[in-house]
């Protein structure tokens, strides 16, 4: 897991140093080094976080010199999960590994397969691979978008690994993308999937399940690879059957998952999916017959933010899943001032807008990094795949398949992924998602609606899968809260000092968005009118995207931090 950057000039890349600072505005992503190479039209660059093979060997560029001679380089972020069935597959072909990494296994694969390796892939990835014979870049990212990769074309392509990497580039004009920022403030649903846009214009993101080839041109168009609909599987017609697939499917996701060379820990919440994974990880240690291997001894830490006097604390249920797995748990209380403090480092992590603040994420993962927990795997993709959230009850059976995949593929999951991604590698912590193995996710989609959703629950094949590994009262709980900030909390505290400061700036008073002056106005006029409830959520929400989008502003187009009070 690490942090990727690159260029591709036909005319040749020679400013080393640009490559070096464009490469190493990722370091938070890859803390354990840095390196660069170039050769002719391409440089390529990469921030290591070493997870696998902590061994110099390890460290990337990479470079691969097939059976035939013929020679590859790579620069890649992301974990390959199935990377030792792979391996014992190339070495049958005759493929030779000097390194004990998922990376090398990459690139004998696509030595191997070409393009079509990316099917064999179980993981997460973006990465960049140089075929130095074809003179060509190949440029991919994984099914789901769970690894970020954005480009740049002017003249050349520029490729890195987040949007702030761009800020270092010298002909990289950095201004805010105005019409998708109003599409931003007239709606607070999520956008990600939706677009190749981004914050930046000019900067594109390269779509999930996309690759795509740059010649000696200069110039790339996404091709797609892949297509969640055209990989379900028949599933059984017995829901019983159902169940026990879809038990070992999430087992041997879960198993897989934890192959790291450095300790593994969880995210934990007490809701149904976070605790699904820490129960899943204790059983499956638990069984002698389970292939563990590459799996660390030190696994069993669990990481849990409280919210003190607000209806987001879980920690009873928390509580409950750590008896069970034997979690080593540290809990964390979380705290308004807090917010004040981390709230613009978690804007330059996320690299967006939305309605919500990112503090309690973006510390949690700076928790675990204290801890030397440096791969958290987690439960994110339940609530999309399975019909999780409680609106999805009103939803008609015959709609749930339709609406579950739009929110996998375009709106809900790609802007939590994007979240997580950002505020957990801000700190060189990698997130692993057991939900989002293409087997499950593929499984999970083609199955009928009402094993997903019935009974009056959610997710409810999910929960039958985990009966004798997940406690009771977690497995059977009808409330979701989600891991979000308590936002009125939060208003009526010191964040009230922080929009306060921000409807005096000058962005505030003076942009395209809103009437700076009339809003100030109805801001102060709203503090007098008491407190924030919970029937202003909506306002409170809009309030959050409009503080979000000052700090943006400031940080990455004004390129300075804030006095906030």
């Amino acid at each position: 897991m690490c942090g990727i950057a690159g260029i591709v000039d036909r005319r040749g890349v020679s400013d080393r140093d640009e490559l070096v600072r464009f490469t190493d505005a990722l370091s938070h992503r890859g803390p354990d080094g840095g390196r660069v190479h170039i050769d002719g039209t391409v440089g390529l660059g990469h921030r290591r976080l070493a997870i696998l093979d902590l061994s110099d060997a390890g460290a990337n560029p990479m470079e691969y010199v097939s059976p035939a001679g013929s020679l590859f380089r790579i620069t890649f972020n992301g974990e390959v999960y199935n990377f030792l069935e792979i391996r014992a597959d190339l070495e049958r072909r005759g493929h030779r590994f000097r390194t004990q990494t998922d990376t090398e296994v990459v690139l004998a694969s696509y030595a191997e397969w070409g393009k079509a390796c990316l099917e064999k892939l179980n993981g997460m990835w973006a990465f960049a691979l140089w075929d130095s014979a074809r003179k060509e870049l190949f440029l991919a990212r994984d099914r789901f978008g769970v690894k970020p990769l954005y480009y740049h074309q002017n003249g050349r392509l520029a490729f890195a690994s987040e949007l702030k990497a761009f800020t270092r580039l010298n002909d990289c004009t950095i201004v805010m993308n105005e019409p998708l920022v109003h599409g931003i403030m007239k709606s607070s649903e999520p956008w990600e999937g939706t677009t190749d846009e981004t914050m930046i214009a000019g900067i594109r993101s390269l779509p999930s399940g996309h690759c795509m080839t740059v010649g000696e041109d200069g110039r790339a168009v996404p091709v797609r690879w892949w297509e969640s609909s055209d990989h379900f599987p028949e599933v059984p017609g017995r829901y019983e059957d159902q169940v026990e697939q879809f038990r070992w499917l999430f087992l041997d996701a879960v198993r897989i998952r934890m192959r790291s060379d450095v300790p593994v820990g969880t995210s934990l919440s007490g809701g149904v999916d976070s605790s699904a994974v820490a129960c899943a990880m204790a059983r499956l240690h638990a069984d002698a017959g389970t292939d563990l291997r590459r799996c660390p001894s030190d696994w069993q830490k669990a990481f849990v933010a409280l919210f003190p006097g607000s209806g987001l604390d879980e920690k009873h249920y928390a509580e409950i899943a750590a008896r069970e797995s034997g979690a080593d748990v540290r809990y964390r209380a979380f705290d308004p001032e807090e917010a004040v403090r981390t709230l613009q480092d978690a804007v330059w992590a996320v690299e967006y807008v939305h309605g919500v603040l990112s503090s309690p994420v973006w510390a949690t993962y700076r928790e675990m990094r204290r801890e030397n927990v440096l791969v958290s795997i987690d439960g994110h993709g339940a609530d999309e795949l399975l019909g999780g959230y409680a609106g999805y009850l009103d939803v008609p059976l015959r709609d749930i398949g339709r609406r579950l995949y739009e929110d996998v593929h375009r709106t809900m999951l790609p802007s939590i992924l994007r979240n997580y991604d950002r505020c957990s590698m801000a700190h060189g912590v990698e997130v692993r998602m057991p939900m989002l193995d293409w087997r499950l996710v593929t499984f999970s989609l083609a199955l009928p609606a009402s094993s997903r959703i019935g009974g009056g629950y959610t997710k409810r094949v999910l929960r039958d899968a985990l009966r004798g590994i997940l406690p009771d009262e977690i497995r059977s709980r009808r409330s979701k809260i989600g891991f979000n900030a308590p936002l009125i909390e939060w208003f009526n505290g010191p964040m009230s000092g922080v929009v306060g400061s921000l409807v005096r700036h000058p962005f505030w008073l003076d942009n395209p968005y809103w009437n700076g002056k009339e809003m100030a106005s109805r801001y102060s006029a709203r503090i007098d009118a008491g407190p924030w409830r919970y029937r202003d959520w909506g306002d409170v929400v809009q309030l959050s995207i409009m503080v979000n989008l000052v700090l943006w502003h400031s940080l990455f187009v004004e390129r300075k931090r804030l006095e906030l009070s």
